[in-house]
């Protein structure tokens, strides 16, 4: 008579933002005398989440690299790692949660006597959780049941991916170089393509150098910005032809390793680099649910529940400038601006307006600049930005992923200690949105209609047709309309099915 199969779709949601607090002691060189620390790089390296009864256990591994000035006014920096578990509160946990840094804050502070930066960190984490639930499919093989269906989609996540790969590159500066002072790498991610048993993903590697070179007026600092396409594979053994894979992709600060080729007018750079994916596959399931029913011979009770269905919208990304003026202080004397290095962003907070999501944030890095004696002088820049991105939320946004990367930031002086700062964005990630839909479980079907007794007959609705005129045109009253129809629309589309007894 019936039958009731079940899949598993997901739900997803963004979790409440989990807060780690932990301090790391880097040893630094002997010979090294720390004038000022600059900046501290984050990434995730690795990550895990046991659950447990109403709560989970969240682990993982923060890479870190602090930027420093020393005395001789030059860039250096050091790199370790630290190790963080943490508990959070949710029913919603479950093995496909995802983990990334968002709105971190970071504060270093140096000890000079024993040769050792003492990093605190202080900063949150982000997660973001897609939960199976079942859903019920109902298939009636009675041939006297009228039924109307229609077709659903959803997504579904198969593999919670966190892999790290190697990769090289290499690239000429036309100049000789004298020394390198500092290094600052991001991945932007372009496109992710699925096959058997493993992900391909195209992008960008943007490098920002700040080096040294030598000309007949002494050394001279400069700073170069450029971009690397590269292609890696990514195992992922639940990965074919029709899943679609959602990844981050980011260099781990304590792999890189930079190799010089000296020659007379140019230098060769060559890269290592370790490269950290971390993401999800997906697949779409579509299946065919029965949302109406009514028999000509029995009886029949409908017994229905109500689902959220997950859609994950298509891949977005978008590139936007920022154009921001920045007022120094009177105290600053700039002779030259070097350019902006050190920079990362952060996520305050996303929103829904219209058509659009909002995502909102901070900017920040090392302004570079050189003061009225050539000296080269560092100063802390926040730029906050608010970007619009247009995409379809007809159904109610459940969650959302962004991550937001600042390509390259140019600066000049405007006037005076006025400086405009030009910062080109790359904004790439998803929405999530649910959809509720009340669909039949399975069905409970009585005795036979007695003919005699009582018979129905099933009308369509015109479009534009009001309860009124349906009314007149059936000859029946609308509190009968209303007790033979459990939804009774005060006007309709067209189609709908409407019962009269007779």
């Amino acid at each position: 008579m019936e039958e009731n199969n079940e899949v598993t779709v997901a739900y997803a949601t963004n979790l409440p933002a989990l807060n780690v607090k932990s301090q790391l002691n880097i040893n630094i060189d002997s010979n090294t005398n720390v004038k000022q620390v600059l900046n501290v790089e984050t990434c995730l390296i690795e990550s895990k989440i046991e659950p447990m009864t109403n709560k989970a256990l969240v682990k993982g591994v923060i890479g870190i690299k602090v930027v420093y000035v020393d005395t001789d006014n030059m860039y250096s920096s050091v790199s370790d790692t630290i190790s963080f578990t943490e508990t959070l509160s949710s029913e919603l946990i479950s093995a496909n949660c995802e983990i990334y840094i968002n709105n971190s804050q970071f504060i270093a502070e140096c000890d000079t006597d024993s040769k050792t930066l003492r990093v605190s960190v202080d900063g949150y984490i982000e997660l973001f959780c897609n939960t199976n639930n079942k859903l019920k499919l109902f298939n009636s093989s009675t041939e006297s049941l009228i039924t109307k269906k229609s077709t659903l989609s959803s997504d579904y996540c198969t593999q919670t991916i966190n892999k790290e790969v190697n990769y090289s590159s290499d690239f000429i500066l036309d100049s000789r170089v004298n020394k390198i002072l500092s290094y600052d790498g991001k991945v932007v991610v372009d496109d992710t393509q699925c096959y058997d048993g493993y992900a391909v993903t195209n992008g960008q590697i943007i490098n920002t150098i700040v080096y040294e070179v030598e000309n007949d007026n002494g050394n001279l600092i400069r700073i170069f910005n450029n971009s690397i396409n590269f292609k890696c594979e990514i195992e992922a053994n639940n990965c074919d032809n029709h899943c679609v894979a959602d990844l981050s992709l980011y260099i781990n600060p304590n792999s890189t390793q930079i190799s010089t080729e000296i020659n007379e007018n140019s230098t060769k750079l060559s890269f290592d680099y370790s490269i950290i994916a971390c993401g999800s596959v997906y697949k779409n399931v579509s299946f065919d649910v029965v949302e109406d029913m009514y028999s000509l011979d029995n009886f029949v009770e409908p017994i229905s529940n109500n689902y959220s269905l997950c859609k994950k919208s298509p891949y977005i990304k978008v590139n936007e400038n920022i154009d921001t003026e920045i007022i120094l202080s009177d105290e600053l004397s700039v002779d030259e601006i070097l350019g902006m290095v050190n920079t990362n962003s952060s996520i305050v907070k996303y929103s829904v307006n219209d058509d659009a999501v909002v995502v909102e944030g901070v900017v920040s890095g090392n302004l570079l600049y050189l003061d009225e004696n050539k000296e080269i002088k560092h100063l802390p820049t926040q730029l906050p930005y608010s970007i619009n991105i247009k995409c379809d939320l007809k159904d109610k946004v459940c969650g959302m992923h962004f991550a937001v990367i600042p390509v390259v930031c140019k600066c000049k002086i405007k006037r005076g200690n006025t400086l405009i700062v030009d910062c080109e964005l790359c904004v790439s990630g998803n929405v999530y949105t649910n959809k509720d839909v009340l669909l039949i479980d399975s069905m409970k079907i009585g005795s036979t209609i007695n003919y005699g007794d009582i018979a129905f007959q099933v009308y369509i609705a015109k479009p534009n047709e009001t309860s009124w005129d349906l009314c007149k045109r059936l000859h029946i009253t609308p509190e009968q309309l209303a007790c033979y129809n459990k939804d009774c629309p005060t006007s309709y589309v067209g189609g709908e099915k409407v019962l009269v007894y007779r």
